[in-house]
Order: C-alpha cells, then sequence, then structure tokens
C-alpha cells in the first residue's frame, strides 16, 4: 500500500507530503518548506527516504529541501520551467521577510508523462500549469490518490496572479489533468484538508468540468 502522510509547515501552513511504501519501508519527500518536522516524521516512522521531489517552486513548498537534502543524502527532482522561481527562493524569502534558505540543486528533472517509481509502487507525473508554468501533480492511479500541490484546493484553486501564472492555464490544467480523473480519488492539496476529484468537479466554484 502507498500511505501519503501529510505533514503541515512554514506559517503559510503548507502540505509536506511523505510518500511510504509500506510493503519496503521505502519513502519519497514531497513540497519539503521546512525541513525539522519532516525529518522528525522520518525518524518516527523508521522509513527511508530515497528521493525529495517537488510540484513547484514556491517558497513554502522547497524552502527547506537544501537542508533536507544534506540531512539525508539523496536526489532532489524539480520541474525545470519553474527553475525561476527556484533561483529566486531568496528573493521570495526576503519578501516576507523570512530568513534566507539555501537554494537547492536539481539531481533530476520532472517532466509530464515520467513515472517515479517508489518501492512497489508507480506515481504518473502531470504537467499543470497555471499557478506557476512548471507545475507538476502525481497520481498513483493504484491508489485513486493523487498529489496536488497549489493545482486546486477543496472548494478553490490556486492563484493566479503570481509571475508567469495564468488563469486559462490552471483551467484548461485542472479540467484535463484532474477532472479526468476517477471520482473518488483523494486530493491531496498543498493547502487545507484532503478533497475528492467527484466533490470538486461537481461543486468547485470556480472551475467547472468542460
Amino acid at each position: 500500500m502507498l500511505e501519503i502522510h501529510e505533514i503541515p509547515v512554514t506559517p503559510f501552513v503548507q502540505n509536506c507530503t511523505l510518500w511510504v511504501c509500506s510493503e519496503s519501508g521505502r519513502a519519497v519527500v514531497c513540497d519539503c518548506g521546512e525541513a525539522g518536522p519532516v525529518l522528525a516524521r522520518v525518524a518516527e516512522l523508521g522509513v527511508e527516504v530515497e528521493a525529495i521531489v517537488a510540484t513547484h517552486g514556491h517558497l513554502d513548498h522547497i524552502a527547506g529541501t537544501a537542508e533536507l537534502q544534506q540531512a539525508l543524502g539523496v536526489p532532489f527532482h524539480f520541474p525545470p520551467e519553474d527553475d525561476f522561481w527556484r533561483l529566486g527562493l531568496q528573493q521570495q524569502a526576503q519578501t516576507f521577510g523570512m530568513p534566507a534558505p539555501e537554494i537547492p540543486q536539481p539531481d533530476a528533472a520532472l517532466e509530464h508523462g515520467m513515472e517515479f517509481q517508489l518501492g512497489e509502487h508507480r506515481l504518473e507525473v502531470r504537467h499543470c500549469p497555471g499557478h506557476t508554468p512548471g507545475h507538476v501533480v502525481f497520481f498513483h492511479a493504484a491508489g485513486e490518490q493523487l498529489v496536488a500541490g497549489d493545482v486546486i484546493f477543496q472548494g478553490s484553486i490556486g492563484r493566479t496572479d503570481f509571475p508567469r501564472g495564468s488563469f486559462p492555464q490552471l483551467e484548461r490544467s485542472i479540467r484535463e489533468q484532474v477532472y479526468t480523473l476517477p471520482g473518488p480519488t483523494r486530493i491531496h492539496c498543498g493547502h487545507g484538508p484532503t478533497t475528492t476529484v467527484g466533490h470538486e468537479s461537481a461543486t468547485n466554484p470556480f472551475v467547472r468540468p468542460a
């Protein structure tokens, strides 16, 4: 079974997710905005982290990544279209009056259609631009689970007023890459509670199915 643990991090209360293959005890960290709480949960569960991934390059999703890389010695996978956000990480922190974190260096690119393997489980990478140009989500078909970052939330969607954001792109991403998934698919959102594809496609006031 693929377990997905949500770990609230940073003052923005971002949901970092820890993916655990229960068969092998191996794990992947997604969207590490702050390393301390993630390292604590890894130790609590006794799992072996083999990689770090990010849905996009905003501060609250990657600020703790370099520290986590150094602590665990594992590779970092990142969508290259968001490099301008990653490289501007310290400026992002300055904007919010936060300490400047070290900029993480990716070891591999995340591209649409590729599969990410974790133990016995495969997750499909889907490109969902709009909130940021490089934003990706991760779909676990066997378990009907989606790690959605800031594409869609319970009753809401990601902001599109940041540099290179686009509501038409985000609307298309949600319609084509989220609402086409099975209705029971559980959505792990970057902020707020989990929801399902069926609930959002039926009730989300910002993006309706095509």
